[in-house]
Formats: C-alpha cells, structure tokens, sequence
C-alpha cells in the first residue's frame, strides 16, 4: 500500500472568481493543493483553521486589505511562520517596502507568468523548510521568528516591552521526575502563556519559545507589569499539580547539589525579567538586556519580576 504523498498548501485571496479559477488550475496542475478565499478576512481565517504551507496575498483586497492581513497573521502564533508573498499590480516601490516591512518574504507583480509565480513559491518553500522556525516541543515561534517580531515592532515604532522568562529549580524538577515530566512542566509554560495573549486581548502579544524552559512575550508597554504578574500567579498555582502529592504536601524537595550536599529543594516558581524598546535599541542590545533583568530575577530564588530594573514582586 502506498504512501499518501503530502502535496504543499498555497492560500490565496482574490475578489475576482474569474482571477480565483485561473490561478487555482495554475497551482493544481504545478503540484500544490490549493485554498482559496474571497477577501483578506477570509483568507485569515483559513489561514488561522488550516494552516497552509505558504500564503499569496493581494495587496488589494476588500475589506481588510493585504497590510492588515499579513499584519494579522504574523502577530498571531499559529500563523506567525508561514511564508507570505505579495502579489501586487502596484508599481510604487514604497508600497512593495511597507509589505515587506509589515512582515511579507517574497513579492511578484501583476500581470504575473505562471511560471515565475511557480518558481518563486517554490524557492520560497525550499528556504523555509531548511530554517526551523518553530519549537519541536510546543510549537511555538523559535529564535527566528522571536528576532523577526522584535525587529518589526521596532520598525513600527510603537512602544513595547520583551519580557523573559525562566523557571526557577527546573533543573531539579528534571532531576526528581525525569525528562518527560520536565516537558510536562514546559508545555505548561507555554500553554500559559497563550492563554495570556487570550486574558489580555485585544493587546497584540507575540509569545516565542527560545527553547529548554526560555520562553519570549513580546507586548505593549501598557500591559507589561501586568502581564508578568499574571503569568507569575498562574504558573504557581497550575505548577502544583505535576508534583507528587507526598512532595507537594512537604513544600519542597529533597536531593542534592552539586558539591554532593543534601538539601532541600524550593518548589519550582518563575522568574520574569523585561526590558521597554527605544527608538535607537537593536534586536541583539533588547535580548541582552531582558536576560539581564531576567537573571536578576533569577537571584531571589523565588517568584520574581524585574522590569527596567525596577522589581514589581
């Protein structure tokens, strides 16, 4: 019995059923499996439910246009690492730009060749699969995609805070109840913190997995303390349950240090460091100075957040 062979999903949206037929048989017969939508609302939607391996966006589309919808879907974390070409019949080169600064890969003009279309969806799929963009573990936006989001809010301008997180004692979690536990307590983190981008909508929150137990919130300066402290309290709470009863009941953990000594192990809390964006900071000067902030929280040894070097708990 055969392999089913997994043919790539292009997504794309045009007003036109005339341009939508044409362009469908186009991909069909190149190889792809083909979504089409009417509109930008639309196309974010079946981007968001069926997750296709590259979207083509018209820069033109009704209602909300192509800047909305690649903004959309690169500030939302299912969608964030999907390849996206603009596919334009505006000859400005400034509009080109502002789809590019908005978060587009690649672009082709109207009236477009076939062929060319083709070989540029191809080569654009070819470059994303040799990158991991994603965390194997959560799924969650990895150091690519974590750079990619701060350098565009920092383009934009508009202010906003990286915050940094770390577990404090994992490391003895991971020694008492194994790796498969300690992924456990990872997955927690990260379904947390998805459901703080939920808690705090409609504020834009970037949630990214640098890996291990690092994980990256990327929101408005407005809600930042907010967010930390909300994070903090849930991690506590929900982080009881992956202990053993007689070990949560005691509070701590027995076992040893690295010198050989025994000791008493603190149940697992979160560190939290974070740092607000300038006009003039670079992606590697913002990601230094949160692990600074986040290292800081980190000397307590309990449930922490440093923001600016200011300590909110």
């Amino acid at each position: 019995m055969s392999e089913e062979v997994h043919l790539p999903t292009v997504l794309f949206a045009d007003d036109d059923p005339h341009i939508r037929t044409l362009l469908s048989d186009t991909l069909t017969q190149a190889g792809f499996a083909v979504l089409a939508a009417e509109d930008g609302l639309s196309l974010i939607q079946i981007a968001q439910e069926q997750l296709p391996d590259i979207i083509l966006i018209d820069l033109m589309l009704p209602g909300v246009d192509g800047y909305e919808a690649i903004r959309q879907l690169r500030n939302d974390t299912r969608t964030a690492h999907l390849p996206i070409i603009i596919v334009t019949a505006r000859t400005n080169p400034s509009d080109v730009v502002i789809g590019f600064d908005t978060g587009a890969d690649d672009y082709i003009t109207k009236p477009f060749n076939d062929a060319e279309l083709v070989a540029r969806i191809r080569s654009l799929l070819r470059r994303v699969t040799k990158r991991p963009v994603r965390n194997p573990l959560t799924g969650l936006p990895g150091n690519v995609l974590i750079g990619e989001e701060v350098r565009y809010r920092l383009q934009r301008g508009e202010p906003f805070t990286l915050l940094y997180t770390d577990i404090n004692e994992f490391k003895a979690f991971n020694d008492k109840y194994g790796f498969a536990r300690g992924d456990q307590v990872i997955r927690l983190v990260a379904q947390l913190c998805e459901q703080a981008q939920q808690f705090f909508a409609p504020h834009a929150i970037f949630v990214g997995h640098i890996g291990g137990d690092d994980f990256v919130l990327l929101c408005p300066s407005t809600v930042a303390a907010d967010l930390a402290l909300w994070l903090v309290d849930q991690f506590e709470q929900a982080a009881l349950s992956l202990y053993d009863e007689e070990d949560r009941q005691r509070g701590y953990l027995v076992g040893y240090d690295r010198a050989g000594n025994l000791r008493h192990i603190p149940l697992a809390t979160m560190a939290v460091g974070g740092v607000s964006s300038r006009l003039d900071a670079t992606v590697d000067e913002l990601s230094r100075e949160a692990a600074a902030m986040k290292h800081a929280a980190k000397v307590f040894g309990t449930s922490a957040v440093i923001i600016d070097h200011v300590r909110l708990r």
